[in-house]
This record gives C-alpha cells, sequence and structure tokens, in this order.
C-alpha cells in the first residue's frame, strides 16, 4: 500500500481511521448489550412462539410414548421431545425439532445482523470520503469558472483549502504581472516607434536637403551629413538594444567567467563613455583599488556595467561627478554607481529592472536608449548568480551590483 503523499490526505485518513475506531467499539458494545437483553426477556416469548408454530402436541397412550422414546433415542435425538402428563393416562409430545434448528441458528443471525452493521458504517464513512471528494471536486471546478469566486469547503479539508487559496492568489497575480508586462510591452512598442521615428525623420530631412540642394556650401554639407550619421547611429543602437534583450528574453545568457582586473574593467568602460560625460560636463570617477580582482564574464559585465553607468551620466547634473566604487567582502564583490541629479521616485525603484519597464517622464531621445538597458543589466547580473538594486535620495542616486567573486 503507497503511502499518502498530501497532508490532506494524510489528515482525512488519520480522521477516518479516528471514528471507525471510535465507532466500532461503541457499536460493538450497544449491540452485545442490547442482544443480552432481548435473550432475557423476547428471545423467550418468541421461542416459545415459535415452538407453538413450528410443532403440535400429540397425544401418546403410555405405551406409544415409551415406544417413541426409543424410537428418539436410538437416533440420539430424545431431547427434542417435549410430553406433558394427561389426567387418566397418556402423554401430550411434541417434536422440538425445528424450533431448535431454528435456535440454533440465532447466534447466527445475530452475527450477520453485527457484520451488516459493520458494513453500514463502513459505508456511512465512505460516504463521508465521497462527500469531501465532492466538495472539493465543486470547489476546483468553481475556481476554473470563476477565480475570484470563494472557496467554499469544510473545515475538514481546510489544508486543501488554504492550499486552493495560495494557488488562486498565485494565479491573480501571475494573471496581473502578465498583464502588466504586456502593457508595458505596448508601450515599449509605441516608445520604440516614436524613438525610431525622430532619428529616422532626421536622416531623411538632411539627406533630402542634400540632393535637392547640390550647391549648397561645403561645409553646410558637411554639417548636415555629419547630423545624417549621427542620427544613422542613433537609430542603429536603438535596434541594437532591442534585439538584445529581445535575445535575453529567449534563451539564457552563457557566462564565460575568467580572472580580471576590477579597476581595469571600471576604467574601459569609464574610457568608452568620456565622450557622452564630457559632453554633458559630467566627470567619472573610478574609485577602485589595483589589487582587486575578479572572476567573472569580463564582456558581459561590462555590458552590463556600462549600461547602468550610462544612465547615471545621463541623468546626472550638469557639473556633476559620477563615482564607481568596488569593494569585495568574503566571496563578493559589490560594484556601486552614484550620480547627483534626477531623483527616481520609490514607486519606480520597484521596477526599472522590470523587463519592458520605463517611466513616462524619463522619456527622451536625448537621454540614450528607450528604457532597456537596465533590464538588460540585470539579466547579466542575474546570470552571474548575483543580484541588482537602486537607491535614490535627496537627489543622489546609487546602483548597487553584487555578484559573487
Amino acid at each position: 500500500m503507497s503511502r499518502l503523499r498530501s497532508a490532506q490526505a494524510q489528515a482525512l485518513q488519520r480522521r477516518l481511521f479516528g471514528m471507525l475506531l471510535v465507532s466500532l467499539p461503541v457499536y460493538s458494545v450497544l449491540f452485545a448489550a442490547v442482544a443480552l437483553a432481548l435473550d432475557t426477556t423476547v428471545f423467550d416469548d418468541l421461542g416459545e412462539r415459535i415452538a407453538n408454530l413450528t410443532s403440535s402436541w400429540t397425544y401418546y397412550s403410555e405405551d406409544e410414548y415409551v415406544a417413541l422414546q426409543i424410537e428418539f433415542a436410538d437416533a440420539r435425538q430424545s431431547d427434542l421431545l417435549q410430553a406433558l402428563p394427561v389426567e387418566g393416562g397418556g402423554y401430550n409430545v411434541r417434536n422440538l425439532g425445528p424450533y431448535y434448528a431454528m435456535r440454533s441458528l440465532k447466534w447466527v443471525v445475530l452475527l450477520g445482523i453485527y457484520l451488516l452493521g459493520c458494513v453500514g458504517m463502513a459505508l456511512v464513512v465512505m460516504r463521508s470520503s465521497v462527500k469531501r471528494f465532492d466538495d472539493l471536486a465543486c470547489a476546483i471546478t468553481a475556481l476554473f469558472a470563476d477565480r475570484e469566486a470563494k472557496i467554499i469547503l469544510p473545515d475538514s479539508l481546510a489544508i486543501v483549502r488554504a492550499e486552493l487559496l495560495e494557488v488562486r492568489e498565485r494565479s491573480l497575480a501571475d494573471e496581473r504581472v502578465t498583464r502588466a508586462a504586456e502593457t508595458r510591452k505596448n508601450e515599449l512598442v509605441a516608445y520604440l516607434a516614436h524613438d525610431i521615428k525622430t532619428p529616422l525623420t532626421s536622416v531623411l530631412g538632411y539627406l533630402t536637403l542634400l540632393k535637392e540642394s547640390p550647391d549648397i556650401p561645403r561645409t553646410v554639407r558637411a554639417e548636415y551629413a555629419g547630423i545624417a550619421l549621427s542620427k544613422a547611429e542613433r537609430l542603429d543602437d536603438l535596434i541594437d538594444e532591442f534585439f538584445e534583450i529581445t535575445r535575453y528574453n529567449l534563451q539564457a545568457i552563457p557566462v564565460e567567467r575568467q580572472r580580471i582586473s576590477a579597476q581595469l574593467l571600471c576604467q574601459q568602460v569609464a574610457d568608452e563613455l568620456f565622450p557622452e560625460a564630457n559632453a554633458k560636463d559630467v566627470t567619472i570617477d573610478v574609485d577602485v583599488p589595483d589589487d582587486f580582482t575578479l572572476f567573472i564574464d569580463p564582456d558581459k559585465m561590462a555590458r552590463a556595467l556600462s549600461n547602468v553607468m550610462r544612465n547615471a551620466v545621463a541623468y546626472a547634473d550638469v557639473n556633476t561627478c559620477v563615482i564607481v566604487r568596488v569593494r569585495i567582502d568574503e566571496h563578493k564583490a559589490t560594484f556601486s554607481v552614484t550620480d547627483q541629479g534626477r531623483e527616481i521616485s520609490p514607486v519606480h525603484l520597484q521596477s526599472i529592472f522590470e523587463k519592458f519597464f520605463r517611466e513616462d517622464t524619463a522619456r527622451s531621445s536625448n537621454k540614450g536608449g528607450v528604457g532597456l538597458g537596465l533590464a538588460i543589466a540585470k539579466e547579466i547580473v542575474v546570470a552571474h548568480g548575483g543580484s541588482i538594486s537602486a537607491q535614490s535620495e535627496a537627489g543622489t542616486t546609487t546602483f548597487i551590483i553584487v555578484v559573487p567573486v
């Protein structure tokens, strides 16, 4: 017999066995008491009536009675005869054989009645089990029909009721998350269309000017071509970013770790972002000891760190400093990127790393991508077995990346 696996089934089994262990002895005692009472009160009268119905009195003379006794004695049935003397001689005699035969069945009948009662109790217990199964089936059917419906189950199914409530809450939460993700994805499509359209319009506009005005000065032509090239590069970056987050969504990110200098990694990323920072009069300060080494995928971690630092540069105030630090504690490295500038609300701090999330008021084609950079950074950090978070207060925003080393 296989062991029951669920806590609810085990609880029901204990409950049903308990019912049987209590009800069976009680029933047995009550049945025995009733049987003994009937044996001393009712059965004697009932036996007399059965004897009168199954046998009749017959008169025998003394000689005939003696012969009858000898006949029954030879058959070893002399105790079946009941004789009453008659005045004037002779006996009234009857054969109690049928009565004793029926009487011998008394305990068999009682045992049969007792066993029928046991079967009846088992059926009651079985019906109780079936009733609970019916309640559970109805509750599950109602839950599938309407996940907001109240789950009605008896206290004996309290465990499964709690589990169904948990399943419902998880399902509703997943549905809300799915709806939110779908909404953000739809918004992303709209944002992407807008952000692609803007540089594309500029490219087409300046190229059209170059085509329709062949006699414009060389310097103006070079300026228009430079602007068109810049907008085309911007468009290329937007499309690359979109495809990158899509690729990370569809497959696991392979991580190929190797030992690398933490100071070198951070300085290379800072150097790559120098033109953007310099254009805003923002400086990048790398505060990382030379002897810190990390066991990470350098290319992917550089991508994650670049996205975070680019975000910091984009929203830092003019003439401020973005500070990059790395600290190693036991078996983990903690990156922190701090900027002074636009604050992130507590509500958005919980969502800025989600896929397809973008804060409406943060939209600006001049401030980086379409809101996917931090989502990409999170995917990379999580693939390393780490975590990423953000803090923002009084205009100071700090992004924190923790990865094992």
